[in-house]
């Protein structure tokens, strides 16, 4: 049951965003997906998940076009953690981490335990009714990926899409929400996210995909695709490379002025 996309390629008016995009997400692997900003990791995410449509190829979910799917399958099997998650009107944390169960019938009471469970393994329980909207951005990261993890509980394999999941969290927390999607793909589940931290990268991923205009420069295991001459084709940036036990620690110099 792999997601598989087939010649994609997507454009806004003359403007080529992505071309011959070929790529493969598998469960029981983590795969994350870096770039400059930029270099269509959205828009690519985007189609993954079946939110976007390419002007050309396809995506397929076991072997079926992802657009036959409706949206209701759809997020019964894979659920969506995206940059900003708006949310207008007054809502508790704890409520917010129901709302991934909606997709599913299910017994209210075990409902309620896959809620108190997700508050727990993020961290949340004390935030757990306070009002969503009075959390700080971490806060809300956590209780978000909170209810991603409520919404793909059944039984994998499922799909696990998330725009840089990390980008709110404290050090401590973004270790503890990484080796929670590490956990995630060892049971199975197919994990797949955005990535600014190279070193996070390296030292979580099975898989990488390097986005460079538009265009996949390599997809393979870190070690394959954080080379000295893809970072600096697809980043401007020399780079020193540290072999260590745990994985290769990357060190970057920027080549030119800073931004």
């Amino acid at each position: 049951m792999t997601i598989e996309a087939i010649d994609l390629e997507y454009s806004i008016g003359t403007k080529s965003i992505l071309s011959n995009i070929e790529i493969e997400i598998h469960p029981g692997k983590l795969h994350v997906l870096i770039g400059r900003n930029g270099a269509g990791k959205s828009s690519l995410f985007h189609m993954l998940c079946g939110d976007l449509n390419p002007k050309k190829g396809d995506v397929y979910l076991d072997g079926i076009e992802l657009r036959k799917y409706s949206k209701s399958q759809l997020a019964k099997i894979r659920a969506v953690l995206t940059q900003e998650t708006t949310i207008t009107f007054p809502i508790s944390s704890e409520e917010v981490i129901e709302l991934g169960r909606h997709p599913h019938v299910s017994n209210p009471n075990r409902d309620k335990e896959i809620v108190q469970t997700c508050l727990k393994i993020t961290g949340s329980s004390e935030q757990k009714e306070q009002n969503y909207s009075t959390l700080s951005g971490g806060e809300k990261q956590k209780i978000n990926f909170g209810r991603i993890l409520a919404q793909v509980w059944e039984t994998p394999p499922r799909y696990i899409f998330l725009d840089e999941p990390v980008s709110a969290l404290d050090i401590p927390n973004q270790y503890k929400m990484l080796n929670l999607c590490r956990h995630m793909a060892n049971q199975g589940y197919a994990v797949f996210m955005i990535l600014h931290d190279l070193n996070l990268a390296a030292l979580y991923a099975d898989t990488i995909t390097l986005l460079h205009k538009g265009k996949i420069i390599k997809t393979g295991n870190p070690t394959e695709v954080l080379t000295l001459e893809n970072l600096e084709t697809a980043f401007g940036i020399k780079a020193r490379i540290l072999n260590a036990p745990e994985g290769n620690f990357i060190i970057p110099e920027i080549i030119g002025e800073p931004i």
